[in-house]
């Protein structure tokens, strides 16, 4: 299962202790945290998740883009027009890697997230709420192409 947090988010899901946090931290399943490119730039710049950014690489839990696809996906949606927000290197980025589940309180962000003109096969999915988004952390095979940890083994998972 692969999860894009903006930074509008980051000190609410990355910094701060919860469910979000957890989840990428647990042992269970394989989680991954899809950050490149100007996301990362911005990131970074927070002391406290850029700490979790070294652990979460450290454990293999951070996925990176190709830098050259995700520039050209980038330019394409700026030329194009059709987003609301300023952050096309989000979107970008979903397109490039596939993450489909993206964490943010950005609503102008959040409207082309789902835009299925923009985002599709499949559409993307907003997280926002723990106690009403914990389904979204669950693993689908369309989650950025992992396997889990379960299917590895060989397991059926519910």
């Amino acid at each position: 299962m692969c999860l894009i947090v903006d930074t509008s988010a980051a000190g609410q899901f990355l910094v701060r202790s919860g469910p979000l946090r957890n989840w990428l931290l647990d042992e269970k399943g394989y989680p991954r945290l899809v950050v490149a490119g100007a996301l990362m730039e911005e990131l970074v710049k927070l002391d406290d998740v850029r700490r979790l950014l070294t652990v979460l690489n450290r454990a293999g839990r951070l996925r990176s883009a190709d830098a050259d696809r995700l520039r050209q996906e980038e330019d394409r949606l700026r030329a194009d027009g059709r987003c609301r927000s300023n952050d096309s290197h989000v979107l970008a980025l979903a397109i490039v890697s596939g993450a489909r589940t993206l964490a943010t309180f950005d609503n102008a962000l959040a409207h082309d997230f789902r835009n299925a003109d923009l985002i599709n096969r499949p559409r993307g999915r907003i997280y926002r709420d723990p106690a009403n988004h914990s389904h979204l952390l669950r693993h689908t095979p369309a989650s950025c192409g992992v396997r889990s940890t379960d299917k590895r083994r060989g397991r059926r998972v519910k």
